[in-house]
């Protein structure tokens, strides 16, 4: 097993991270040269090294996004090959490559083809594997052959032009990101998380709003902006945290906060005095306890 280090690790997710810019910038000949570079710095199989599961989602997310998604067969058969030659003597855990290449397939109109990898993928996970994927997919496994004809004969696709999860890829991505922010807001290194939680941001596709993540990642990356001072930018983070928790009906106390607090470091008391009491009437004067400051000036403004 080629384990890679922290180092090692930070190299592969900052290249990984630049296929992503590239390709939300449109140099997609350029972001899949980087891509098929990076995949050829991982030796076959990719099983066998650390990072090899995300490069393969990677390799699959972005012919995804960009409508080639035929271009990512190649590697999940040549992966899925070396793992049907494995299970005759070894046991396999490894059951997402198999539903891959299964969707790769059900997304090119070769429903056959699909099924023969969701089975096998069935074989090593059961149902519970199938959850987060089209509901067809868990079907196709399980179904008899007579039912499957009869499913192929009236198949109608279903709308994938809306993503309504994270691919594995972009869920790893996104926790390796905000992990690393986290260890800098730990060292107090508060310009390198803001970094870090950025990154994560960036992984999310447009419009990044309708995200759940979006809203806790915002407020990670606004409260890294205003502990190292960047009182715009952290209000540029926290006003769209805010309006996510408000548009799922949820108001986050901690956001209530740090919005004061930074209203008041750009002296714009009026916001200032709103968001804090807003924060105060939510939890109390325990929330205030890491700075004193803005509570004192609560009580300047509002009897409490």
């Amino acid at each position: 097993m080629l384990v890679y280090s922290p180092e090692e690790e930070e190299v592969f997710f900052d290249q990984i991270d630049q296929v992503y810019t590239l390709t939300e910038s449109q140099n997609l000949e350029e972001a899949e040269q980087l891509l098929l570079e990076i995949n050829e710095s991982i030796p076959h199989p990719k099983e066998n090294c650390s990072v090899g599961g995300i490069l393969l989602d990677s390799i699959f997310s972005f012919y995804e996004q960009t409508g080639q998604v035929e271009k990512a067969l190649p590697h999940f058969l040549k992966e899925t090959e070396y793992l049907q030659e494995k299970m005759k003597t070894e046991t396999v855990k490894s059951s997402g490559h198999f539903i891959t290449t299964g969707s790769i397939y059900y997304a090119l109109g070769d429903l056959d083809k699909a099924r023969v990898y969701f089975k096998i993928a069935h074989s090593l996970g059961k149902n519970s594997i199938f959850h987060d994927f089209n509901a067809d997919f868990l079907h196709m496994a399980v179904t008899s052959d007579v039912e499957f004809e009869e499913f192929k004969q009236n198949f109608v696709p279903a709308d994938n032009s809306q993503q309504e999860e994270l691919t594995d890829e972009q869920q790893d991505l996104m926790e390796e990101y905000c992990d690393q922010g986290n260890l800098e807001m730990d060292a107090e290194n508060f310009d390198k998380a803001a970094e870090w939680f950025q990154k994560a941001l960036d992984v999310l596709p447009a419009p990044k709003e309708d995200w759940e993540a979006a809203g806790w990642v915002s407020a990670s990356c606004g409260d890294a902006y205003f502990n190292a001072g960047k009182y715009k930018e952290a209000l540029e983070h926290l006003l769209v945290a805010h309006d996510i928790y408000v548009s799922e009906e949820e108001v986050n106390p901690f956001v209530l906060l740090r919005l004061g607090e930074t209203y008041f470091e750009l002296e714009d008391h009026k916001n200032a005095t709103a968001n804090l009491l807003a924060a105060y009437e939510m939890e109390g004067a325990d929330l205030f306890e890491d700075d004193q400051k803005y509570l004192k000036y609560l009580k300047t403004q509002q009897k409490l």
